[in-house]
């Protein structure tokens, strides 16, 4: 896969969880959280069983204990405490606050990746990473909400490194595992993990009483979140380096805003657009970059 392929592809996966940010908004407003974390995570867990029959390559069964411990960490750390630390956080701190600290992404997957690597970008890489996290910071400009945490915040610094942690070893075993293959099993994990914390919301939640509208929104997002989102990062993630892959979670929250203006009629005001404009940029310089992927 050429490394402009592989960019878009990450790209893809991380707009699908972007838009996915206003709608979850909506859902929760029906469902409890944990419900719903269970809800996505069945949902996918069925609808990635009935597409890996038809793709090639080795089985489940196949599985060594090296691909078992990557699974199990994608599945904890970077699905359930990732969503668990960010929501927590996002309640307990100000909105800026955890937009700043999220905006910290693509810097944190390219400096742990540097260290565990032992291979530094070049300074005009870094740049460009430098470029996108200034963008979502300007992003934040006017953003209130919320006052001030010690612990939300830390709360925030935890779903960051979560995320950076799952970046980079989804880097390493999507190079071994078929997608759709690699989908299922994070997406069955993270259901075993959340179904005892949920069991309780889960049981006294009257679902009968959730609209038709917030179903659908809610099957799309456990779609789009743990189907299509996981299939285009896997795909992707094992042909760029670390911060080309930390570059292109930036693409998160451009897609969040965007969805939020368009559906939900949330402001779009001029630090939105500039900071928005800067992360695309540093995107786009990242994925026609001529340097070969160094992320076997």
């Amino acid at each position: 896969m050429s490394r402009l392929s592989a960019a878009l592809c990450l790209v893809l996966a991380m707009s699908f969880t972007g838009a996915n940010v206003p709608i979850g908004k909506v859902v929760v407003t029906e469902v409890p959280v944990l419900a719903f974390l269970a809800l996505r995570f069945a949902v996918a867990s069925l609808a990635l069983a009935l597409l890996v029959r038809r793709e090639p390559g080795p089985t489940i069964a196949s599985f060594d204990a090296a691909d078992w411990r990557d699974a199990v960490w994608m599945s904890l750390v970077g699905s359930v405490l990732f969503t668990f630390f960010m929501l927590e956080g996002a309640k307990r701190t100000a909105a800026a606050d955890a937009g700043l600290i999220a905006a910290t992404i693509p810097a944190a997957v390219t400096i742990i990746g540097a260290i565990i690597r032992r291979r530094w970008p070049r300074p005009r890489e870094l740049a460009t990473v430098l470029l996108a996290c200034s963008g979502l910071a300007v992003m934040q400009v006017g953003v209130t909400g919320g006052s001030s945490s010690a612990v939300g915040n830390a709360l925030v610094v935890a779903a960051v490194l979560c995320e950076a942690s799952f970046v980079l070893v989804s880097q390493r075993i999507s190079a071994r595992i078929k997608p759709i293959r690699l989908s299922l099993v994070v997406a069955a994990l993270s259901l075993l993990f959340v179904l005892p914390f949920a069991a309780p919301s889960i049981f006294a939640t009257d679902w009968t009483a959730v609209s038709p509208s917030i179903w659908a929104l809610a099957v799309w997002y456990a779609l789009s979140a743990s189907v299509f989102c996981t299939i285009f990062w896997y795909t992707g993630a094992g042909h760029v380096e670390p911060w080309v892959a930390g570059l292109a979670t930036a693409a998160l929250p451009i897609t969040a805003v965007a969805v939020a203006a368009l559906a939900l009629g949330e402001p779009l005001d001029a630090p939105r657009l500039a900071g928005g404009a800067m992360v695309v940029a540093a995107i786009v310089i990242a994925a026609l970059s001529q340097r070969r992927s160094a992320a076997g």
